[in-house]
């Protein structure tokens, strides 16, 4: 019985990934360089870029800062400069990008920019949540370069929060609800603690007077507790592995060998070259799943291909 449910679900999922609408344009490799394929197999950009960014929830990609690629549209423009990050301001995803000394903010899909002042290498969403209202205000750190940060207002002409740059934003987090309550960050030798509303409620010498009194600070809001949640930490990537029976392009050969998962591609001339998952991770689309066999890479990921899709030029399979 179980096992009957167990594939009547897994059948569902199957059919419900299927059904979904998924990408007409995607990006490959091959020979380390990356290219542009459609849903024919066809190529539509000759694979001879080095370097590539994942815009939005894969809606864009950026070639060698000199190309975007719309991957819904299939339509292409010359990038304004190198890709940074992305950022919500006022609910819509703009993107950073910089040109020598000069930021700009740019909403690819509504064509809106925004000029910056200051020329920035990061933006983070932030929301503070009030624990006694249940109010939330969002603000946007800024990065201007190494440890030089600035708090703005979450609308549309990012007018600053509070006054001045500062060093080492943190958050503390409410235990029980996960959510952020209180905004830390050294100034003048100080860290200084601000509420939802960026009212300073405290200042600690280091940042071990500061865990001293974590306990002191969620009284001041009816917390069970608060925890420090790292701002600055980088995202740990993973290896990546392939599912027991793994739902891969018909050229691949999936067998077990030694009671061990064995992945290769034939080439031409009848060589084995081994498949291996690969995983890369951006802030819009988070991980991407994709396989790499010899020089070549194609995705894989279920929210962009359908299973056993291959995504990757008739002509470069060697």
């Amino acid at each position: 019985m179980k096992k009957i449910l167990f594939i009547t679900i897994s059948l569902f999922l199957i059919n419900n990934i299927n059904s979904q609408d998924k990408k007409k344009y995607m990006p490959f490799m091959h020979n380390n360089l990356w290219g542009i394929v459609d849903s024919t197999q066809k190529t539509i950009i000759e694979p001879k870029y080095n370097d590539i960014r994942f815009l939005g929830e894969l809606d864009y990609v950026s070639l060698d800062d000199k190309l975007i690629f719309d991957l819904e549209k299939g339509t292409q423009q010359k990038s304004p400069g190198t890709f940074e990050t992305e950022v919500f301001i006022s609910k819509q995803r703009f993107y950073l990008f910089n040109n020598n000394n000069k930021s700009i903010l740019i909403d690819l899909k509504n064509n809106e920019k925004i000029s910056l002042s200051l020329k920035y290498t990061n933006f983070e969403n932030i929301t503070l949540t009030n624990p006694n209202s249940g109010i939330e205000n969002e603000y946007i750190i800024g990065t201007l370069d190494y440890d030089s940060y600035i708090l703005l207002k979450n609308t549309k002409k990012l007018p600053a929060a509070i006054t001045g740059r500062f060093s080492e934003p943190d958050l503390l987090v409410d235990k029980s609800s996960k959510k952020n309550i209180f905004f830390t960050a050294i100034k003048n030798s100080k860290i200084y603690v601000y509420n939802t509303n960026l009212k300073i409620v405290n200042t600690f010498l280091n940042e071990e007077k500061l865990r001293e009194n974590l306990e002191n600070l969620a009284k001041k809001t009816n917390s069970d507790g608060l925890s420090q949640k790292c701002f600055t930490c980088a995202e740990i990537m993973h290896s990546g592995s392939f599912d027991e029976n793994p739902l891969l392009p018909e050229i691949f050969e999936v067998s077990y060998k030694s009671n061990r998962l064995s992945v290769v591609y034939k080439n031409k001339e009848g060589k084995e070259i081994e498949v291996n998952p690969y995983q890369t991770f951006e802030k819009g689309c988070g991980y991407l799943d994709g396989v790499t066999f010899g020089k070549n890479l194609i995705f894989i990921d279920f929210r962009y291909v359908k299973p056993k899709k291959l995504m990757f030029p008739k002509e470069y399979l060697d």
